[in-house]
C-alpha cells in the first residue's frame, strides 16, 4: 500500500469545520424504533442534504448517516471539500453532535408523542 502525502486527512477533524443545520423532519418516515432527521451539511457556501437515522430501541440511542439517495452526495461532499473518506466513526460523531441541538430535542419530543415506548425522560432533556 502506498500512501500519498496530502491526499487524505489522517484524522477526522472536518466535523469541526462543517456547519450542520436542521432541514426537515417527517414523522411518517419513522417507526417506533427508528427516527429519521434530514439535515444540511454546509461548508464555504455549499451545502448538501443528508439523512440521519437514529436507533431508539437500544440501551443508548445512537445514530449515523442513513444509506439512501442522499448518502452518495454527502460522501462526495466530504471527499471534495476535505479530501477525507467518510468513515462510520465520522457518521456516529456527526449524529451524536446533532443530538445535542435544540432542533433535535424538538424532533425527539414530536417523535415521543407518537412513539413513547423506547423514549426516556433523560433523552428528552
Amino acid at each position: 500500500m502506498v500512501l500519498v502525502k496530502g491526499k487524505y486527512s489522517p484524522v477526522s477533524n472536518f466535523i469541526e469545520q462543517l456547519e450542520v443545520a436542521f432541514h426537515h423532519f417527517d414523522l411518517q418516515r419513522c417507526d417506533e424504533k427508528t427516527l429519521y432527521v434530514t439535515i444540511l451539511l454546509k461548508y464555504r457556501g455549499q451545502k448538501v442534504l443528508c439523512d440521519l437515522i437514529y436507533l431508539i430501541n437500544q440501551q443508548e440511542m445512537y445514530g449515523a448517516i442513513s444509506i439512501n439517495e442522499h448518502y452518495k452526495h454527502a460522501r462526495n461532499f466530504i471527499q471534495q471539500h476535505f479530501r477525507h473518506t467518510l468513515l462510520y466513526s465520522d457518521e456516529l460523531r456527526l449524529a451524536h453532535n446533532f443530538m445535542h441541538t435544540f432542533p433535535f430535542k424538538q424532533t425527539l419530543q414530536q417523535f415521543a408523542k407518537k412513539y413513547p415506548k423506547y423514549i426516556t425522560n433523560k433523552q428528552l432533556v
